[in-house]
Order: C-alpha cells, then sequence, then structure tokens
C-alpha cells in the first residue's frame, strides 16, 4: 500500500474513532444504535478498497461487468460491536486502528451476490440479526473464491482451498447472540 493510500485510510480511521468517543454517552439509547453504528459504516466505505483482501468469486471473475466490492466483516455490525465494548476499542486507538482496517476488508463479488449477502444479516438499527456466522458467509451460499497472484490480472487467479472468511475472533464471539437458527 502506498504511503497516499495510508494517510488516507487512517485519517478516516481517526475521524470514525473521534466520532465514537463522543457518542459513547448515547449509545444506550436505542435511538442512536443505527445512526451511530452508519457513521463507523461510512467512514470504512468511503475508504474505498484499501484492504483488498486479493480474493474474487468465481462468478465476478467470469462476469467482470457485474463486479462490486463486499465488505466481507459487516463494518456497521462490527461499529455495534465497538459500541458494546468500549473499554476495549474506544480507549486505545490503535486497537481501534486494527479492528478498523479489518473492517476495510473486501473481497470482488458480483452485484447479485452482494445482495444475497447482504441477507445474511438484518439491522433495523435497535435489533440486529445474523443468520449466518460471517467466516461461513461465502461457503453457506456456495460462492467459491479465487486469489489473485501477485503482480498478474484477476483472470490467472488461483482457486481457493477453502471459501471461509477470515475473520477476527471477537467478532465471531460477538455475534453469537445474535445469531438466529
Amino acid at each position: 500500500m502506498n504511503n497516499k493510500h495510508k494517510k488516507v485510510w487512517q485519517a478516516y480511521a481517526r475521524t470514525a474513532y473521534n466520532a465514537m468517543v463522543s457518542n459513547v454517552s448515547n449509545w444506550g439509547d436505542p435511538d442512536f444504535y443505527r445512526p451511530i453504528t452508519r457513521l463507523y459504516y461510512i467512514s470504512v466505505f468511503d475508504c474505498a478498497q484499501v484492504n483488498h483482501l486479493g480474493l474474487i468469486s468465481e462468478e465476478a471473475l467470469n462476469n467482470p461487468k457485474e463486479r462490486t466490492h463486499d465488505h466481507c466483516l459487516s463494518p456497521q455490525f462490527i461499529g455495534r460491536m465497538i459500541m458494546d465494548n468500549p473499554d476495549k476499542y474506544l480507549k486505545d486507538y490503535e486497537t481501534f486502528e486494527k479492528i478498523f482496517w479489518l473492517s476495510c476488508s473486501t473481497i470482488t463479488v458480483t452485484k447479485k451476490e452482494n445482495k444475497w449477502l447482504s441477507m445474511l444479516t438484518e439491522n433495523n438499527g435497535f435489533d440486529y440479526k445474523v443468520f449466518v456466522p460471517t467466516n461461513l458467509k461465502y461457503k453457506h451460499l456456495g460462492i467459491q473464491l479465487y486469489k489473485k497472484q501477485e503482480g498478474k490480472k484477476w483472470k490467472s487467479a488461483v482457486l481457493q482451498e477453502s471459501n471461509l472468511i477470515p475473520a477476527p475472533q471477537d467478532l465471531l464471539e460477538y455475534e453469537k447472540s445474535f445469531l438466529v437458527v
């Protein structure tokens, strides 16, 4: 990553951190859940593809005109995790910055796949439902992933042995209480 992009994403991370720290006292009010988590999501979204994982779905590989980017770790939900755990994520900027960077993780998929993936969670602000654990989303939908080779074009991408998403253990533990089975 070049220094220009590094500086940009860190500016978004710092701004998101400041916004979330300033809203800790509002977090207990359900009216604030969506606005606060949207602030976080928008900061991540505006960073564009600074942390692309070099992964592409088979469908996107074969349909370049239908490609889009999926934030595979559900940044808005991570925003909720951060606010529910301010002592861990909002007391130390470096810890926050690491989770922000992970939130920026994207994978190239088709627009149709992106829609399917978005349907694996439900968020009305206060209530949040997770229908499939984050690390299993692609596998659950049968989305096969390919890895881009260093310095080569997508057409030379190789099939991944696994289509499990590398998700932080904190996130997988946190989302258990939101899982709908």
